[in-house]
């Protein structure tokens, strides 16, 4: 079907990518291919049989010069790299909240709605955007978003990338590449996994940023049991168990808030927005006694976990 289109719009298309088109395009595809539209006088030529020459459109291998607002910039980069609850994406924060404008990119939507709640609260009007909801703050500068929905149209004092290291995700890795690469922002804030700065230092040899490189330890020593958890009705307030499946998840649910005697929140990615909402709220009051998070972790190479 795709196939189909190009061949019967591939004039319209060609005209479109070129910037010769004055019609209405689709906005579906004239966002998806917005960025080739002012690389296509940078990439290379080439020769036809014929001697005439043409721009080869397909040519991948300078993606930084896609995003001229930010290569306009000279942008510094603060690398903050550590294990978990290390205070990395803290510091990250701090400087997002005191910045005139800002930007913060998560892996989660659950994160994005963090950040936006600890700014508005701390009276930093934040908007909040994902891909199922988008919620507008009168008179926001700043944006908490799931890195997906990054702006790299717009100019920030200060911008946040958490997990940096999924770049190198195979399914979602275009994504970060293209917010480290996009975002025009003064100062760039990375946090994330201390194996990802030779990758990262790479991309950015050609752009010319200024890379500085933080490193940061666990504020707290992470202790193994002695003894494994023998049943369900010894869970604890504040304890969390994470599971692979669904239809686990709200089993043990159901056995945590029977056994347990406590209330259980439960964490995965499709629940919808509300609903995730009233989870944390409700994990966040203590007359609840809520027990535990139910996580729903995702199939991912070992590599990418940190605890």
């Amino acid at each position: 079907m795709a196939s189909f289109f190009i061949r019967r719009n591939s004039n319209v298309l060609a005209r479109a990518l070129t910037g010769n088109y004055k019609e209405p395009f689709c906005p579906h595809f004239q966002f998806k291919f917005e960025c080739f539209g002012g690389a296509l006088n940078r990439v290379h030529s080439y020769s036809r049989s014929s001697g005439s020459m043409r721009n080869d459109i397909t040519d991948l291998t300078c993606p930084h010069t896609w995003y001229p607002q930010a290569r306009r910039k000279r942008r510094r980069v603060f690398l903050h790299v550590g294990p978990t609850n290390s205070g990395k994406t803290h510091q990250a924060l701090k400087q997002l909240q005191s910045s005139a404008s800002g930007i913060y990119c998560g892996p989660l939507r659950l994160l994005a709605w963090e950040v936006a709640k600890r700014l508005n609260k701390a009276n930093v009007p934040c908007d909040l955007i994902t891909g199922q909801e988008r919620e507008e703050v009168e008179g926001a500068n700043h944006k908490a978003v799931t890195v997906e929905m990054a702006d790299v149209s717009a100019d920030y004092k200060c911008a946040v990338i958490d997990e940096i290291q999924m770049l190198g995700c195979t399914t979602r890795g275009y994504s970060f590449t293209r917010a480290l690469l996009g975002i025009a922002a003064d100062e760039l804030h990375l946090c994330g996994d201390p194996a990802a700065v030779p990758l990262i230092q790479e991309i950015l040899d050609v752009t010319g940023d200024e890379i500085e490189v933080q490193y940061y330890e666990r504020l707290s020593p992470l202790v193994p049991m002695k003894f494994p958890l023998r049943s369900l009705s010894d869970v604890k307030n504040g304890d969390c168990i994470v599971t692979f499946s669904r239809r686990d998840i709200y089993k043990l649910k159901k056995r945590i808030e029977r056994e347990g005697k406590h209330l259980c929140s439960v964490v995965y990615g499709s629940l919808p927005p509300e609903t995730r909402t009233r989870q944390d709220c409700r994990q966040a009051c203590s007359m609840m006694q809520v027990a535990s998070w139910m996580f729903l972790w995702p199939v991912m190479p070992l590599e990418w976990v940190s605890i």
